[in-house]
C-alpha cells in the first residue's frame, strides 16, 4: 500500500496505519558562521539545540529525534489520527522555534511536512518535510514553514509572477573582463529581487537562477538567440555542472552568495581558457580557406568539422560579417579565380577546378553575376594594362 494524505480521511478518523509527520529543524546560517567562528561556537550550538529539541518532544508520545550533521535534526511524530498529529506537529515546531530564538544566540527554521499513512509512511513523511524545507530559499530563515494544506501547488490557479529584469548580459560583460566581484554582486542582487517576487515559490526561483546562468554562458559563447539542439548542448557542456548540481539542494539563503561565487569563478576561469583559443568564426574561416577549392564544400560539412550547428555559423556570419556563409565562400572562390586568371596561363577548365567552381560554365556564370565581367575579360584586362 502506498502512502497517502490523511486529509481526506475526515476529522478523528483512524487508518490501518498510524499517521506519520516529520519536522526538519536547521540552524540558520550555520555553515557560514561556523567557518568564521574560532571559539567552539558550532559545537555549543549543536548541544544547545539538541537540549531544546529534547525538552520539547519529551511530552509527545512516540516522538523520535535524529541529528543529521552538521546542523539538522529530523523529528518523526506519529498518531492514530491526522488532526491530533497535525496539532502536535504545529505545537512542537512553534515551541522549538520560539525557545531557540529566546536563547539569544541562534535562530532556526522548522519545516513541518505533510501527515501521511500507509506502508511507506515514514520515508514519505521525510520526503514531505524535505520538500517543505526547500521553501526556505524563497521564504527566508527564522520561521516555521508548514506544508500547504490547501490544494497542491500544481493544480492551483496560475499566478501572474514577473521575473526581475534580466542581468545575463551585464554578467557576461563582467565575467568577460574578469570582474568576479562585480559579477557576484550582480547575481546576488538579482537573486534578492527574485525571492521577493516569487511568493515563496522556491522551485520557481531556482528555475530563474538556472536561466540566468545558462543565458550568461550562452552570451559568453556567442550562442544566445541560437535555437538548435546542438548549440544548447554546447552551452550545457560549458556551464559549471558541479555547482549547478547543488542548486537542487540549495535551501539556505545565507549560502547563496557562496554558491554564486563558485559559479562566477568557474565561468571566469573557463572564459580565460577559451579566450586563448581561436573563436568559432576564426575556425570556420580557416576551414573555408583550406577547402574552398572543393566544389562539395557545404555549410553542413563545415559545421560538422568545427563542431557547431549550421544555424550557429549562419548567425555568426550575419552578426559579425554582415554576409551569408554561401556568399562568403563564393567571394573567396572569385578572388582566387581572378588571381589565377591574371597571374597564370591556366586554361578555363583548370581555373574553374582550382577555384572550387567545378566547370568553366559555372565559373563564367558566377563571375558575370557577381562582377559583371567574363573570365576572358578579366584575363584580357591584365594584358591591356601591360
Amino acid at each position: 500500500m502506498r502512502a497517502e494524505s490523511l486529509q481526506d480521511a475526515g476529522p478523528g478518523s483512524r487508518a490501518a496505519f498510524p499517521a506519520v509527520c516529520c519536522l526538519l529543524v536547521d540552524v540558520d546560517g550555520f555553515l557560514p558562521r561556523a567557518s568564521r567562528a574560532m571559539d567552539g561556537w558550532a559545537e555549543r550550538t549543536r548541544r544547545s539545540l539538541s537540549r531544546i529539541i529534547a525538552g520539547e518532544v519529551q511530552r509527545v508520545r512516540g516522538a523520535r529525534v535524529e541529528h543529521l550533521p552538521p546542523d539538522e535534526w529530523l523529528l518523526t511524530l506519529s498518531s492514530p489520527t491526522v488532526d491530533q498529529l497535525e496539532l502536535h506537529a504545529d505545537q512542537v515546531a512553534t515551541a522549538i522555534h520560539r525557545t531557540a530564538r529566546s536563547s539569544g544566540d541562534i535562530t532556526v527554521t522548522v519545516a513541518v511536512g505533510r501527515a501521511v499513512t500507509g506502508a511507506d509512511a515514514v520515508p514519505d513523511a521525510i520526503s514531505s518535510a524535505r520538500r517543505v524545507h526547500r521553501s526556505k530559499l524563497a521564504l527566508g530563515p527564522d520561521r516555521v514553514i508548514q506544508h500547504d494544506r490547501r490544494a497542491p501547488r500544481d493544480i492551483q490557479a496560475p499566478r501572474d509572477i514577473q521575473a526581475p529584469h534580466d542581468v545575463h548580459r551585464e554578467l557576461a560583460r563582467a565575467i568577460g573582463r574578469g570582474e568576479s566581484d562585480r559579477a557576484t554582486r550582480l547575481l546576488c542582487d538579482w537573486f534578492d529581487r527574485a525571492t521577493a517576487s516569487v511568493d515563496g515559490d522556491d522551485e520557481l526561483v531556482r528555475r530563474w537562477l538556472l536561466g540566468q546562468v545558462l543565458a550568461t554562458t550562452a552570451t559568453l559563447d556567442g550562442r544566445l538567440g541560437v535555437g538548435t539542439a546542438s548549440d544548447w548542448m554546447a552551452v550545457c557542456e560549458a556551464v559549471p555542472y558541479p555547482a549547478l548540481a547543488d542548486l537542487a539542494d540549495l535551501h539556505e539563503p545565507a549560502t547563496v552568495a557562496t554558491w554564486v561565487e563558485r559559479v562566477v569563478d568557474a565561468l571566469v576561469a573557463r572564459h580565460r581558457r577559451s579566450s586563448t583559443r581561436p573563436s568559432t568564426l576564426e575556425l570556420v574561416r580557416r576551414h573555408v580557406d583550406e577547402h574552398f577549392t572543393d566544389p562539395a564544400l557545404r555549410l553542413k560539412t563545415v559545421a560538422t568539422a568545427v563542431g557547431v550547428s549550421p544555424f550557429h555559423i549562419s548567425h555568426l556570419f550575419r552578426a559579425e560579417l554582415g554576409t551569408t556563409f554561401r556568399d562568403y565562400v563564393t567571394q573567396r572562390r572569385i578572388r582566387h579565380a581572378q588571381r589565377l586568371l591574371r597571374q597564370t596561363r591556366l586554361g578555363m577548365a583548370q581555373v574553374a577546378r582550382c577555384s572550387g567552381f567545378g566547370t568553366p560554365v559555372q565559373l563564367r556564370r558566377v563571375l558575370v553575376r557577381e562582377t559583371g565581367a567574363t573570365p576572358s575579360a578579366v584575363r584580357q584586362s591584365v594584358r591591356a594594362r601591360n
